[in-house]
């Protein structure tokens, strides 16, 4: 077949294969980066799923640990956890009052809240604070309102009131 065409006309053909085998690399090549980039994609998606996989187990543990009414933590108990966290971050020094109310919700559960006030601390204390209860579940219990202000403009310290909440369940037949 190549022996009846001219010298001029081999070069064409000879073009002509080298485009399309050209081509045909470029879309190879093309196609594993596509690849690549997508299981990339899926890589990421996957390492936010199990995030919020974690999240959620963490979120159910602690509604199951409602319905059934927790670890039957008293006031007693709560305050011991409390104080130990308060020490671990130097908080215990720089509380100015707490006290604690019980109240019973749909004659179901009684929501034990403790209320604390902390005086010139540092707020990252506060937060590490609330990251153990939160989500380390040192206490069986909810952050329930966070407020704090700033006495002296010229200093880092911060007036904080904090209220920690926790469920009991009241006769824990039935569910």
């Amino acid at each position: 077949m190549f022996s009846q065409l001219n010298e001029r006309e081999r070069v064409f053909v000879f073009a002509g294969l080298l485009v399309i085998l050209c081509m045909g690399f470029y879309l190879l090549i093309q196609k594993a980066f596509d690849l690549r980039s997508s299981l990339s994609e899926q890589v990421n998606e996957t390492i936010s799923q199990s995030t919020q996989l974690d999240r959620v187990i963490v979120d159910y543990e602690y509604y199951k640990g409602l319905k059934t009414g927790g670890q039957d933590e008293d006031v007693s108990q709560m305050y011991s956890k409390l104080d130990q966290i308060m020490v671990r971050y130097n908080l215990k020094e720089k509380v100015s009052t707490q006290k604690d109310s019980t109240n019973t919700i749909r004659k179901d559960y009684n929501q034990i809240t403790i209320d604390v006030s902390f005086r010139s601390v540092i707020l990252n204390d506060i937060i590490k604070l609330i990251y153990d209860i939160e989500k380390n579940k040192q206490i069986n219990a909810k952050v329930d309102y966070l407020d704090f202000r700033k006495p002296f403009q010229d200093k880092e310290v911060y007036d904080v009131n904090l209220k920690i909440s926790s469920f009991k369940r009241i006769g824990k037949g039935g569910i």
